[in-house]
């Protein structure tokens, strides 16, 4: 018993933590708008019991001729089913040396769609879209981010996405919401 949960442990640790522990596969260019169906975009994030902490718009559907069916105000609670982070335009990020190890070369790019969390994103480069890949070696367009000898690349644009949410109210209704990506992960609508 104690060799089955080790192994499953490893598995586990092994996925976190690897530099690709997702799903790779071979692939164009996604098309956009692209949907990351289920995302949920920074660590420790789960579709659970969320107050909202902005008063917020409520859709009847996540499709961008939606209509609104009610608000939320500041302390409502809403039950998160699921979501998904719709990409416009992908993040690029420009390779400013070598790193073998994951066949980026200098002058490589790489497009950024979902943020994961911890420095992880669903990335796309040499015609593989990777659904968890740690791009913690690029540094921000500002020059933050990461430092040191790790960093390998750099934030040429952050690109363009949007993060949507169904959510069942108290009154048992469900609905969309939009939220705010640039306060994750403190505010969650």
């Amino acid at each position: 018993m104690r060799t089955v949960a080790l192994m499953i442990c490893a598995g586990i640790l092994s996925a976190a933590f690897c530099q690709d522990g997702g799903e790779s596969r071979e692939m164009a260019t996604p098309a956009l708008p692209f949907y990351d169906w289920g995302a949920c975009p920074y660590e420790t994030c789960a579709y659970r019991q969320w107050a909202a902490h902005r008063s917020v718009t409520v859709y009847d559907t996540w499709k961008p001729e939606r209509r609104p069916i009610g608000h939320l105000a500041v302390g409502d609670q809403v039950t998160g089913i699921t979501g998904a982070v719709v990409t416009f335009k992908p993040g690029l990020i420009r390779m400013d040396r070598d790193l073998p190890d994951q066949d980026l070369r200098r002058g490589d790019t790489v497009l950024t769609y979902a943020f994961r969390g911890e420095g992880f994103s669903a990335v796309w480069f040499k015609s593989k879209y990777h659904s968890l890949f740690d791009i913690s070696f690029a540094k921000w367009p500002d020059g933050t981010g990461c430092g040191g000898a790790h960093c390998a690349a750099t934030y040429m644009d952050l690109g363009r996405k949007s993060w949507l949410a169904e959510v069942k109210l108290t009154s048992g209704r469900t609905g969309w919401v939009e939220m705010d990506l640039a306060q994750m992960p403190i505010s969650l609508f």
